[in-house]
């Protein structure tokens, strides 16, 4: 499972090997002995790649999902999957979405490469 957190500074994807249904049916539990609301809906949510990182084997590939041009340097990848917030503010909560797990290992894999603290060197470990 993917989940991406957006924060005022950017987004962070990470990597899950739980089962969304798992998480989720974990978390309503904890939300409900808690006595807390929680709010689930389906949605989309996207993520940048650097576009020297997207060849066309990867773009073969990723034909499932939404990828999109941005500019010279920038893919974005759009994935379909559940947000999840709690309270008033449907603004600040976590996107969760689930595929094949060697897919979503690529992916997260292919957006720390993209950070800036990480840098290009790393492309050869992958």
């Amino acid at each position: 499972m993917l989940k991406v957190t957006y924060t005022d500074t950017g987004l962070c994807l990470e990597y899950c090997p739980t089962p969304l249904n798992l998480l989720l049916s974990d978390r309503v539990c904890t939300y409900a002995h808690a006595q807390r609301s929680m709010t689930v809906q389906p949605i989309r949510a996207s993520i940048p790649l650097l576009a020297t990182l997207i060849d066309r084997q990867l773009g073969e590939q990723l034909q499932t999902l939404e990828l999109t041009r941005c500019d010279r340097d920038w893919w974005e990848i759009t994935l379909s999957g559940l947000w999840i917030t709690e309270g008033p503010n449907p603004d600040i909560g976590i996107f969760m979405a689930e595929f094949d797990p060697r897919l979503e290992q690529r992916l997260w894999r292919l957006w720390q490469l993209s950070q800036p603290s990480r840098g290009i060197s790393a492309m050869g470990t992958f």
